[in-house]
């Protein structure tokens, strides 16, 4: 089980910032091997304490929390990379800073869950049936662990983070920031499809896509790497035409 509250720096490197926000059941932890195949950039990640979650909390209390806890990182230029629970964490953050958000930060949005999907389902199972379900759809991730493992130190996180979507799941808005969706080729859990139809909402800057199912962020850390890199390669020339003109 993973402890709190935690901002981590990754990586140090230049001055081009990326941000990261877990998935439900991850940790700051989690982007360790991403962080690897960014070696220029300063890459940072964080993680609600623990014992933060559940509906009594919900999405705009851990947004606020990621936005305390990072204060001093949220600016640009740079990236905020949420994955899954995290890409709904990232959303909500944008909307509460609504004009004091930075345009030269760009906020992608991974593999976000779908649109207005409550949680109930899923926390209505008991652990041997929501370790079932979740490892289907990929949202519990491969880490190698036993079942019995998985039940004791990962399901409680798991189960946590669930909650914090709620009744009412999360409710996509056009942002003023600038946004790009991020997703995985084989993904079940946030299918292309689905990101497709997001992107009609939230008219983002870049839809992209890497091999991988839900947790590609995992699995395929330098192909997820490469995307964000390109996402940052556009955000620099944006400000160098910006500059000249």
């Amino acid at each position: 089980m993973r402890a709190g509250p935690e901002r981590v720096v990754l990586r140090e490197g230049h001055a081009f910032n990326l941000i990261c926000l877990p998935f439900a059941g991850g940790s700051a932890r989690s982007f360790v091997r991403l962080a690897r195949h960014i070696p220029d950039w300063n890459v940072t990640a964080v993680q609600p304490p623990t014992g933060f979650a559940g509906a009594e909390s919900g999405l705009d209390a851990l947004a606020h929390f990621y936005l305390g806890l990072l204060a001093a990182d949220l600016r640009g230029p740079g990236l905020v990379f949420g994955h899954s629970l995290g890409a709904a964490v990232a959303h909500r953050m944008v909307q509460l800073r609504a004009d004091e958000w930075p345009q030269n930060l760009h906020v992608v949005l991974s593999a976000p869950p779908a649109p207005h999907s409550a949680t109930g389902h899923l926390l209505a199972l008991d652990d041997k049936e929501l370790f079932a379900a979740t490892t289907a759809s990929g949202i519990l991730p491969d880490l190698g662990a036993s079942e019995d493992l998985a039940l004791r130190f990962l399901l409680p996180d798991l189960r946590a983070d669930l909650a914090i979507l709620g009744g009412r799941g999360w409710q996509p808005h056009p942002l003023r920031a600038p946004v790009h969706l991020l997703g995985g080729h084989q993904d079940l859990a946030s299918t292309p499809a689905a990101l497709a139809e997001l992107a009609q909402c939230l008219q983002p800057r870049s839809n992209r896509f890497v091999e991988g199912g839900h947790m590609y962020v995992l699995e395929q850390p330098a192909h997820t790497a490469d995307a964000l890199r390109a996402i940052g390669a556009e955000l620099t020339a944006g400000a160098a035409t910006g500059r000249a003109g």
